[in-house]
C-alpha cells in the first residue's frame, strides 16, 4: 500500500512540473507576441476614414471633433475617451469598450455599436439614427437628448437615462 502512495506521488510531481513547465512556456510566447502600440496624437487620428484602427487602446484620449467616419474600430478601446462631437457616423465599433467616454453631440449615424461597453457615457445629444446597438451595454449611460431614430436596441444590457 505504502508503495502504491509513493508511485502515485511521483506521478503526481511529474504532472506538475510539466504544468509548470507548459504555464512558463505559455507565458513567455504570450508576452513575446504582445507589441507596445503608440497610441497617435488626435491630428494624426483625424485622416483615419475607412481605416482600421481595431484592438487598439484610445482610453482617456482626446478625440474632441475627430473625423473618424466609416473607421474600423473593432475590439478597440474608448475607455473614459474624450469624443464629444466626434464624426463616427457609419464607423463599425462592435466589441468596442467605450466605459466612462463623452460622446455628447456624436455623430453616430448607422455606427455598428453591436455589443459595445457603453456603461457610463455619455450620449447626451449624440445622434445615433440607424445605429446598431444590438446587445450593448447601456449600464449606466445618459442618453439625454439622443437622437435613436430607426436604431436598433434589441437585447440592449442595463438601465440608461434618456
Amino acid at each position: 500500500m505504502e508503495e502504491e502512495a509513493k508511485r502515485i506521488l511521483q506521478k503526481l510531481i511529474i504532472v506538475s512540473v510539466i504544468l509548470m513547465i507548459s504555464l512558463i512556456i505559455n507565458v513567455l510566447l504570450f508576452m513575446g507576441s504582445l507589441q507596445t502600440v503608440n497610441c497617435p496624437q488626435p491630428e494624426a487620428v483625424q485622416g483615419y476614414t475607412s481605416q482600421s484602427i481595431s484592438y487598439l487602446d484610445y482610453s482617456g484620449v482626446y478625440l474632441e471633433g475627430a473625423n473618424l467616419a466609416k473607421v474600423n474600430a473593432y475590439k478597440t478601446k474608448f475607455a473614459g475617451a474624450d469624443l464629444r462631437r466626434a464624426d463616427l457616423h457609419g464607423a463599425k465599433m462592435t466589441l468596442a469598450d467605450l466605459t466612462g467616454a463623452d460622446l455628447s453631440g456624436a455623430d453616430l449615424v448607422g455606427a455598428k455599436l453591436d455589443y459595445a461597453n457603453l456603461r457610463n457615457a455619455d450620449l447626451t445629444g449624440a445622434d445615433l439614427s440607424y445605429a446598431d446597438l444590438k446587445c450593448a451595454d447601456l449600464t449606466g449611460a445618459n442618453l439625454k437628448d439622443a437622437i435613436l431614430e430607426g436604431a436598433d436596441m434589441n437585447y440592449i444590457i442595463g438601465e440608461y437615462t434618456r
